[in-house]
């Protein structure tokens, strides 16, 4: 999981991402990206969907763990900074407020806004690694089974049906 800026790769690398898991355009500058570029680089012109599919998924499953990790931490750094903020909003005054104006205090300050934002953002990222996964997943399941087609039909004519023999 590299953080380099790579070269656009080969056309033919980027007709093959496009083909076998919908990326139209490849950024270099997104680890994932390059990770996927490289390995359908390195496994060649001519391995199988497959198994460039394979390869592809267990580098989603990485990024995957990345991007839950993450979530995690924004998702923290959110609710600790609307605990601090209301434990001091509540701490002040003769008349401290309730602890729901406290959190909506808290939760309408700019710092508050850019934290649940990033929180935001990481969360949908992750759900969208999973979704991305389980379309990997059913692409591997349908190249499965058109190879197993393929081996059927081949078996068919080899045996004289279908009229060739």
């Amino acid at each position: 999981m590299s953080a380099e800026i790579l070269p656009p790769p080969p056309e033919w690398v980027q007709r093959r991402v496009l083909d076998l898991v919908g990326l139209r355009a490849l950024d270099m500058t997104d680890p994932l990206h390059v990770d996927i570029a490289r390995s359908v680089f390195e496994l060649g012109a001519g391995s199988t969907d497959g198994t460039v599919l394979q390869r592809v998924r267990w580098h989603f499953a990485w990024h995957l763990r990345d991007a839950g990790e993450t979530f995690a931490t924004a998702k923290r750094d959110y609710e600790q900074h609307i605990d601090r903020e209301t434990v001091t909003l509540r701490a002040t005054g003769e008349k401290p407020p309730s602890r729901a104006e406290a959190e909506q205090i808290a939760r309408a300050s700019d710092e508050a806004y850019e934290l649940h934002l990033n929180f935001l953002l990481a969360e949908q990222r992750e759900r969208a690694m999973r979704k991305f996964l389980d379309a990997i997943a059913s692409a591997i399941d349908l190249h499965r089974t058109d190879r197993a087609d393929s081996r059927k039909a081949d078996a068919a004519h080899a045996s004289g049906f279908g009229g060739g023999a």
